[in-house]
């Protein structure tokens, strides 16, 4: 063994970066489909029922969850891994009298400050908490509103009815690349009388999408103490229609701008006003259906209808992952490491056993590299992809690369 100082010259501190293409399938976000257009459940969409009416009477209580899950396959799977939550949430626009308005309807607090909804709304406080914690953690204060630009000041750039896309940390790892998010939704949803178009398969042809992206979003880049870069995500047309969060891997969409508002969507939907726990629906997307429908009901509706059921890229980008590195450059003079402590390397008689003669030069083989610190103690080994001849006539250098 030999032993060699390293020296600060020695030593070499940097940064790098690794890109990767994250590519999630229309199919695992409808997660319906099947090789012969018939519409079966996959299990790549899962949903936590956390939210149960109750009362007196609770034969037509309501079931739902406040988010679901995509999987990039059967979530049954032990292989299986998250990919993204997607869930919505509404603007509590706060008025000067003290009352609130919420996907236009004028609410007053009771006592306690509960926001109280007639009852041919559901989960409305539901969906206003979700879009005041999204603030609370993206924008700093939980009574902010989103707006589309980013800290728009215009009344009408604000987000009232938000779908929140919360990618895991597994595919966004360190934060998302700018200007490389990309995400094909339909904007209308068509409806024939009398066929129900909750939950109706759309064509899966590419014309029929809009295409939505961050393009340009380093020239109009924002950035925030809280979030990091924040930008814009655009239409076809430059029209901002929602926000990406990149060191987040948050995206906010403006469901007014990204669907059609007036489109009418008709299907049953849960309800407290109907024994059976559920009503027939015939209304606009927006406000009716948003206020109308439980959390479930329109995500399942935006997840079925609004991005197809092929094996199409529905979502793209590119994240990024930082490695720091620290690379020591062990150097090995030409008398050092030419002799092996193994027992093995010399005979009986004290000869070393890979050379014919006495006056051969003696070599080893380098296949280990340890770093101590002052005091002796190992650190780190690191070991050679294969053995490395030394020999006096070498002056060797080694570096070692660590990761972290």
């Amino acid at each position: 063994m030999t032993l060699y100082h390293i020296n600060d010259t020695d030593k070499v501190s940097k940064k790098s970066n690794i890109r990767q293409l994250v590519d999630i399938l229309q199919v695992d976000i409808a997660s319906k489909y099947d090789d012969s257009g018939t519409i079966t459940p996959t299990y790549t969409r899962k949903k936590y029922e956390v939210f149960v009416t109750g009362g007196q009477d609770t034969s037509g209580s309501v079931t739902s969850g406040l988010y679901q899950t995509i999987f990039d396959q059967n979530h049954t799977y032990q292989t299986s891994n998250e990919m993204l939550d997607i869930t919505i949430g509404s603007y509590a626009d706060e008025q000067s009298n003290g009352d609130f308005i919420v996907n236009g309807i004028t609410v007053t607090p009771d006592a306690s400050g509960k926001l109280d909804f007639a009852n041919d709304t559901l989960m409305m406080r539901e969906k206003v908490n979700m879009y005041q914690q999204y603030a609370q953690a993206l924008l700093g204060k939980n009574t902010d509103s989103f707006t589309a630009p980013f800290n728009s000041n215009t009344a009408s750039d604000r987000i009232d009815y938000a779908l929140f896309i919360n990618f895991k940390r597994l595919f966004i790892r360190d934060g998302m690349e700018k200007e490389q998010f990309s995400i094909k939704i339909h904007k209308v949803c068509p409806f024939v009388s009398p066929t129900n178009n909750i939950d109706l398969e759309i064509s899966d042809s590419s014309a029929d999408f809009n295409l939505y992206s961050d393009a340009n979003a380093t020239n109009n880049l924002s950035v925030s103490t809280i979030s990091g870069n924040i930008g814009n995500i655009v239409n076809g047309a430059g029209d901002v229609v929602g926000l990406i969060f990149y060191h987040k891997g948050i995206v906010v969409l403006d469901a007014e701008r990204v669907f059609t508002a007036g489109d009418t969507i008709k299907g049953n939907i849960s309800s407290v006003n109907d024994v059976s726990g559920s009503i027939a629906f015939e209304g606009a997307f927006a406000p009716n259906f948003w206020v109308s429908g439980s959390v479930d009901n329109i995500i399942d509706h935006i997840a079925d209808t609004r991005f197809g059921r092929d094996n199409r890229s529905a979502v793209g980008f590119i994240n990024q992952t930082s490695i720091n590195s620290s690379l020591y450059f062990c150097r090995v003079g030409p008398n050092d490491a030419n002799f092996s402590t193994n027992p093995s390397y010399i005979d009986e008689s004290g000869s070393i056993r890979c050379i014919q003669d006495k006056g051969d030069d003696p070599f080893a083989y380098v296949t280990t590299i340890g770093l101590y610190d002052a005091a002796g103690e190992l650190l780190a080994v690191a070991k050679t992809s294969r053995p490395i001849e030394k020999n006096p006539e070498v002056d060797l250098s080694i570096s070692v690369r660590i990761d972290y």
